[in-house]
Order: C-alpha cells, then structure tokens, then sequence
C-alpha cells in the first residue's frame, strides 16, 4: 500500500466513483487517478512536499529563481561583448543553469562604493568587488568592521551595507560572495604583479576578507582569485594585460561560479 501527498494550497478536491473502485484527486484543476487498492492513505499538507527551485529538462537545469549579478567591468561585460570575447561569465553560467529572469548591474570601473543603489529584488545575487578598490586604494578594514556595521569607508563596511540592502529587499535572498580574479598591469592603473603591495594593500588582502565575510554569514564563496589565473598564465586568459578576462578567462570563472550555485540551488 502507497501514501500519497497532496499540497492544500493547491486545492486539491477528492472525487470517488460509485463503486469505489478508483478515486480522482484534482490538485490546481490537474486529475490524478488511483485505484483504491493501491492506497493506504491521502496527505494534505498546507506546503508542498517537493518544492524545487530547478528542474532538468533535456540535460538543462531550468532555475525557477531571478539571479542579480553585482561587480564591475568584469561583470558588466557580459552586456557589452567586445571583439576580443564573446560572452561573459554569467551568460555561460545561464547555459547550465537556465535562471528564469537574470539581470546585470555591473558598472564599468566601479568600486564597491556605488553598489548598494544597483540593487533590485531576486532570489539570488553575486557579488565581484575587489580589483578596482585595489586600484583606487580602498582600505580593506577588518572583519570587526563588517560586524559592527561601523561605515568608516573601508571595503569591509561596504560590504555589510551591500547585504543589509539585498536582505531588506529580500529575507530570503541567496548571496553568492565572488572573490576578485587575480589581475595586474592594465597600464598603471595596478602594479606589475598580482602579488605587489599597491599603496600598501595586496589584492590578496580584498580576497581574504570576502572569505571571512562569507564564512561569518555562513555563504558560499566562488574563489575567482585562487581558481582563475595567476601570474604566470593570467595574460593567456585576458583581452589585456592583464585586467578583463577572454573566453578562455571567463569559463574558468564560470566554472566556479557554477559550482557555488550548486551548492545553494534546492533540489
């Protein structure tokens, strides 16, 4: 004998024939028949038993869900290919898992500063901040500055504005936490490596302190800076030297990416 479980919210409505041979449970007008010998016992639940955010369908993973992408040109890009790229990040992350509303609020040359007015409400949000507030000096702070909510202009007390802001629109917001692709050159505008102390602060420096944040509010981490690139094959995955990443650059980041959102996706 079988239990079977039906969603109240989901006005479900019982129907027995005369002989009591079968019975016919609607569920939102859809028919579902049994016959009478195969139940032990019909549920009601006020909430659905199985609720998923994706399904797949022909191998695709469709995402009943909105993702809102933050950062900066990195991510911007992926609304304004160039001749040396043909899609971002985030497009090659829609190819696997087919978000239902995807919208990008990257800035061009944008530091953490101006991310809180980009915020709109979804369901899950990615976050890439780092190599231009290293370019512009922007002092990391500590996570006691992020705790404490302190607004003294530091990266990390941004960063608490950023989710305060995501999760007043939306409680149940998912936040992805992006660390920054390594990155060095692009003119003056960063050092000659990566690694270089730059007005005294490491890009390494903006790396850590994301995982720290992350690991604070329990979020998952897409590790851009330890996964995609380093000094000696970073120019071979970017249109320049070496700030904005090429096809080759940005799958890897979308590989990664993809692999955060795996473990926050509900089955």
């Amino acid at each position: 004998m079988k239990k079977f479980l039906f969603s109240l919210c989901a006005f479900a409505f019982i129907f027995a024939n005369v002989n009591a041979q079968s019975v016919t449970v609607y569920e939102k007008e859809t028919p579902v028949g049994f016959n009478v010998s195969d139940i032990d016992s019909i549920i009601f639940s006020p909430e659905k038993a199985n609720n998923p955010k994706y399904q797949t369908l022909d191998g695709k993973r469709i995402v009943d869900a909105h993702w809102l992408s933050l950062g900066t040109s990195i991510t911007w890009y992926n609304d304004n290919v160039s001749s040396a790229f043909t899609k971002g990040y985030q497009t090659r992350v829609l190819e696997q898992l087919a978000f239902k509303q995807f919208t990008n609020k990257g800035i061009s040359g944008a530091t953490i500063n101006s991310t809180v007015g980009q915020i709109i409400k979804a369901d899950y949000y990615t976050i890439e901040h780092g190599v231009n507030d290293w370019g512009h000096s922007t002092p990391v702070g500590t996570i006691n500055d992020y705790i404490n909510n302190t607004k003294n202009g530091t990266f990390a007390a941004y960063y608490r504005e950023i989710i305060d802001a995501i999760y007043k629109i939306n409680p149940k917001a998912m936040i992805i936490l992006c660390t920054p692709r390594k990155a060095y050159g692009f003119g003056t505008y960063l050092p000659a490596h990566w690694y270089d102390e730059f007005n005294g602060i490491y890009l390494k420096d903006y790396a850590d302190i994301i995982k720290e944040i992350a690991e604070y509010e329990s979020l998952p981490v897409a590790d851009w800076f330890n996964l995609c690139g380093n000094q000696t094959n970073l120019a071979r995955l970017s249109i320049d030297q070496a700030l904005h990443p090429n096809d080759d650059g940005y799958q890897l980041m979308a590989n990664v990416l993809i692999q955060a959102f795996e473990q926050v996706l509900v089955h």
